[in-house]
């Protein structure tokens, strides 16, 4: 079984006091948060930084780097072969107004989205489990 690696913010705004969560549609037809591989050199925060910025343009972020979340799951690929994977997320909060820029070879689609929407338009279990635990998180530190 092949290993995968991968870093990503889980992009969220307050507007009218509704928390609202960034979920992109991969070119893949998937719903997730941004998240992608480190380059040679990079931290998890850097790559997390990176690789949502190249999704989703949004570069004034404010990261909770304090607290790291983490995914988990296996899947197999086209060939056959099978992947386990773990992605580390960091929180981010985007300023209200910011507007989101995708990056059109990788990135199908966007939705700002309440939790209960989330949740709904997210395609894997993993990704739900993943906002439940940002949630309590959330909930707690307010």
């Amino acid at each position: 079984m092949k290993n995968d690696f991968s870093c990503g913010v889980i992009p969220y705004r307050v507007v009218d006091d509704r928390r609202e969560f960034l979920l992109i549609q991969h070119k893949a037809g998937h719903w997730a948060f941004p998240k992608g591989h480190p380059e040679a050199g990079e931290s998890e925060l850097e790559t997390a930084r990176r690789e949502l910025e190249e999704e989703t343009g949004l570069v004034e972020v404010e990261i909770d780097a304090g607290q790291p979340f983490e995914e988990h799951y296996e899947f197999t690929k086209r060939s056959g072969k099978r992947v386990s994977k773990r992605v580390v997320y960091f929180l981010g909060r985007v300023p209200a107004g910011q507007m989101v820029v995708l990056q059109e070879s990788e990135v199908s689609d966007h939705a700002w989205c309440d939790a209960a929407q989330s949740r709904e338009r997210m395609t894997f279990d993993e990704g739900r489990a993943l906002l439940d635990q940002v949630l309590s998180y959330i909930d707690s530190a307010l």
